[in-house]
C-alpha cells in the first residue's frame, strides 16, 4: 500500500479548515480490504479515500420487494471487454442519464475506464438497450460503480428494477456487500432508504441513516464558489 495526498486548499486566518484529498495505490491481495475501509478504487489501482455507502446483500434480499417494470425488459450479462464493443450505445445512454438529472459530465468520461474483468449488465426494452450497470468485483465483495438509462420510457423503472435484480444476482453468487460508491450531496440521499444500508464516515461503516442524511443536509448547504480543479 502507497497512500499520498492533494492539498487543495485551507483557511487559517479565521477558520481552521484544509480540503486534502487523500489517494492510494494497493496490491491485488489488499484491494477488498480497502474497499471495506473507505477507500474506492476510482481509476486503474488509483483509489481515494471517501464517504462510501455499501449494502449488506443478505439483509436487502430479505427485506426487499421485486419493484414492477414491463414485461418486455431483457437482460444480458457480458464482460467488459465485450461492452467496450459497444461503447458508442454505451455513450448515449450515459449522457441522457446525465441529461436528465442535469449532472455534469467528468472528465475523464468514468464509463471509458470499465475493464475487461469488469461485469456489465445490460437492460433492453423492445430491442433496444435503454441502460446498463457496471460491476467491479473483489472477492466477497462487489463496488456497483455505475448505472445509468436513458429515462424514455419512465415506466419501466430501471434504477429501482435493475438494483432489485442485480441484488438477487449477487445473493445467488454468495457475494456480501453492494457497494454503491462515493455518496455525497442531494442525489445521494436516496441510498440510505435501502435495506441493508451502512455508510462509512471514515473510521468506521455506520447504520443511523439520520445521521447520514444530516451529512448530506451538509452536503447541499456547501457553496463553493470557484471550481475545486481551478484551485491548483
Amino acid at each position: 500500500m502507497r497512500t499520498w495526498y492533494k492539498h487543495q486548499f485551507g483557511k487559517l486566518d479565521r477558520q481552521d479548515i484544509q480540503f486534502v484529498k487523500v489517494f492510494a495505490e494497493f496490491e491485488k491481495h489488499e484491494e477488498e480490504y480497502a474497499l471495506a475501509c473507505g477507500w474506492a478504487e476510482i481509476s486503474d489501482n488509483v483509489w481515494q479515500q471517501l464517504r462510501t455507502v455499501r449494502i449488506d446483500i443478505e439483509q436487502f434480499c430479505k427485506h426487499s420487494t421485486q419493484p414492477k417494470t414491463s414485461d418486455t425488459v431483457d437482460i444480458k450479462c457480458i464482460s467488459g471487454a465485450e461492452a467496450k464493443d459497444i461503447m458508442p450505445t454505451l455513450a448515449k445512454i450515459y449522457q441522457k442519464y446525465l441529461d436528465h438529472h442535469g449532472y455534469t459530465l467528468l472528465e475523464p468520461n468514468p464509463i471509458e475506464d470499465i475493464s475487461d474483468t469488469d461485469v456489465v449488465y445490460l437492460y433492453s426494452h423492445q430491442n433496444n438497450i435503454v441502460g446498463f450497470s457496471i460491476w467491479t468485483m473483489y472477492g466477497l465483495s462487489l463496488d456497483n460503480w455505475q448505472m445509468a438509462w436513458d429515462y424514455v420510457t419512465p415506466k419501466l423503472q430501471l434504477g429501482k428494477y435493475s438494483l432489485w435484480y442485480e441484488m438477487q444476482q449477487a445473493h445467488n453468487q454468495e457475494k456480501l456487500y453492494f457497494y454503491l460508491g462515493a455518496s455525497y450531496d442531494k442525489s445521494c440521499r436516496w441510498k440510505s432508504t435501502l435495506h441493508g444500508f451502512e455508510w462509512w464516515d471514515g473510521e468506521a461503516w455506520q447504520k443511523d441513516a439520520d445521521a447520514y442524511n444530516r451529512a448530506i443536509d451538509m452536503d447541499e448547504n456547501l457553496i463553493i464558489k470557484t471550481p475545486i480543479d481551478n484551485i491548483i
